[in-house]
């Protein structure tokens, strides 16, 4: 409780609210609650970004610059839950939503499937999730995704992996921002497809083994000048994935190391927190699959049930968010969100590293921060190599 009651301090209000809700299940009605929600515009990192409006609303030129441009700042206000009608938001997401640079139209843009889904979801967090706009552009996705069985980003014709891996958390928390009860098929399916693509590879072990010696394949392009006429890079690249594939494989998955240092808010990449976050927001349950990341998450803990910022976006964003190297309430809070999800509260002796091998099942221990009964650990298979993370 020493953490949490970290978090109910005053000086994050979002945090604050988000823990009253989640973690101490308040109801909305309670009068804490009502008060702490009517304090989310308050946040210090919220009136700094909008101090510098007039910087981005009107900034089409560069409306994508990273991580100053307007759509990084609808991404980045609706993280922070800021009131999407609040006069100082409200014009920039009218303009927004004239205009379709951020959406998945053909041709498919590098990047388009996760541009779309954070803008969507920020949206969606900023009070816009059922816009015509909004709900027609996260069905388009959601129908691309399904056709394509996975995110077929451009930039997946350099890599050894059949399509994007990275940007797959964004659209499932994209997608699972809308209640089951209002989910269309395409919605459902897509999630079901992204949950999937998570669990075979137990979320962050996806890098492909071989990916070193086809990088020094890439590293051999000959350019345009130094190909025959009318021969393209691209296809180049494609013919030399085919003939590498065909006698190498993609080799063994390996766990993405990006992925282990935690941070927020994120860029178009990801990690294992917020993979893990999109699953239980998504109502997956507790598998064996899921073991293995829970255990990263777990082993991050300090030992006063606390998780330090890894990685961070500071001296990018208008304003810097918490401090690098330090404790992070939001990261605090998301972890303590996906452990109560999934059955897994914090360790007993309040942090430390996990032992290198996975301890056998318990039947009964520390308690979950909203379940009144016992905890009890999922008994699931033994595997050796478990990755741990000082």
């Amino acid at each position: 409780m020493q953490a949490i009651d970290w978090l109910l301090e005053e000086d994050n209000p979002p945090v604050r609210y988000l823990t009253l809700k989640h973690l101490l299940g308040k109801p909305e009605a309670a009068p804490e609650l009502a008060l702490a929600k009517s304090r989310l515009m308050q946040y210090k990192v919220t009136l700094g970004i909008l101090r510098h409006g007039d910087r981005f609303w009107d900034d089409d030129n560069k409306a994508y610059e990273k991580y100053t441009g307007k759509y990084w700042q609808v991404i980045f206000l609706g993280q922070f839950l800021a009131d999407g009608r609040d006069p100082r938001i409200a014009a920039g997401i009218s303009t927004i939503l004239g205009q379709h640079e951020w959406t998945l139209r053909p041709p498919v843009k590098d990047g388009a499937h996760c541009l779309t889904a954070n803008v969507l979801a920020g949206l969606t967090r900023l009070g816009y999730g059922e816009h015509p706009i909004v709900e027609r552009e996260r069905e388009a996705l959601a129908q691309r995704v399904v056709i394509d069985e996975g995110i077929d980003c451009g930039g997946m014709g350099y890599s050894l992996l059949r399509y994007c891996y990275m940007a797959q958390p964004k659209l499932l928390l994209c997608f699972s921002q809308v209640p089951p009860a209002r989910r269309t098929p395409a919605m459902k399916s897509a999630i079901k497809l992204l949950v999937s693509h998570l669990l075979e590879r137990e979320v962050f072990v996806y890098v492909p083994g071989n990916q070193t010696g086809w990088q020094k394949i890439l590293a051999r392009n000959p350019g345009r000048s130094g190909l025959p006429p009318g021969r393209t890079v691209k296809q180049w690249v494609s013919d030399q994935k085919d003939a590498f594939l065909l006698e190498r494989g993609p080799g063994d998955p390996k766990p993405k190391q990006g992925w282990l240092k935690f941070g927020f808010p994120l860029h178009y990449n990801s990690d294992v927190l917020e993979a893990m976050y999109a699953l239980a927001e998504s109502g997956e349950p507790m598998s064996a699959a899921l073991d293995r990341p829970l255990n990263v998450i777990e082993s991050k803990m300090t030992v006063e049930g606390k998780w330090v910022m890894e990685n961070s976006l500071n001296g990018k964003m208008w304003v810097d968010v918490e401090t690098l190297g330090k404790p992070s309430k939001w990261l605090t809070y998301y972890a303590l969100r996906v452990l109560d999800h999934f059955g897994r509260a914090p360790l007993p002796d309040g942090g430390g590293s996990l032992p290198a091998t996975e301890p056998p099942a318990r039947a009964s221990g520390p308690r979950s921060l909203l379940h009144k009964g016992p905890f009890v650990r999922p008994k699931v298979p033994a595997r050796a190599g478990v990755v741990v993370v000082q």
